[in-house]
């Protein structure tokens, strides 16, 4: 049952994933003396939803003419003993970032917002297959997504070096953790013009077991 639990940490999964339903998931080893519990999967899998809300800070070029921007979204994610320790992913996300006041002033704009509508899909890779640890699952996270970008400026005019309307694809990497189904991840977006540190948090919930 140890070895279940264990499982249980590695996939990120709520003990619905494993538990024994009333249909009886589980079965009784009857050829030994001693009662043996042996899961009715050998390889376990789930797929899990996990809402997103966290911050993007702008870095470099993005960082003088926009302010940090709260973000959201949500991850379809899916995990299985087969493929362990990966975990993969797809994701969608949106943030707006308010223009800076600098920029603002220095263009003579009464306004000036920064809309980021994103997705992708990416992995994670659970260290805990190497650190050994029960209480706190750390992890690596990395994706790719396409950013599409809507600047709104008022008054309008022409401003160099910023587009109104853009697209990009973007890769991201950084370092998480999770505790049962609550993780924090900060990740680096390698975006150019648009890079950003993210911060996030999200909630993992089950959706199917197989």
């Amino acid at each position: 049952m140890n070895r279940l639990i264990l499982i249980c940490i590695i996939l990120f999964a709520s003990s619905m994933l494993y538990s024994q339903d009333e249909r009886g998931e589980q079965q009784i080893d009857t050829t030994s003396k001693t009662k043996v519990y042996v899961s009715a999967n050998p390889k376990p899998s789930g797929i899990f939803i996990a809402p997103i809300l966290g911050f993007d800070f702008p870095l470099q070029e993005f960082a003088n003419n926009s302010k940090y921007s709260i973000s959201y979204g949500v991850k379809l994610e899916f995990a299985s003993l087969s493929i362990y320790p990966i975990v993969v992913f797809g994701q969608f996300q949106f943030q707006n970032h308010p223009g800076s006041d600098a920029f603002k002033t220095q263009n003579i704009l009464n306004s000036s917002e920064t809309k980021i509508t994103s997705f992708g899909g990416g992995v994670y890779v659970l260290l805990n297959k190497y650190l050994k640890s029960n209480f706190t699952m750390p992890f690596i996270v990395a994706d790719v997504k396409l950013y599409n970008v809507k600047r709104t400026i008022s008054p309008e005019k022409e401003i160099e070096g910023i587009k109104l309307t853009d697209s990009k694809v973007v890769f991201s990497a950084g370092l998480g953790f999770t505790l049962y189904i609550f993780d924090i991840i900060t990740s680096y977006n390698f975006a150019k013009e648009y890079s950003s540190l993210s911060v996030k948090t999200q909630f993992r919930i089950p959706v199917i077991k197989f």
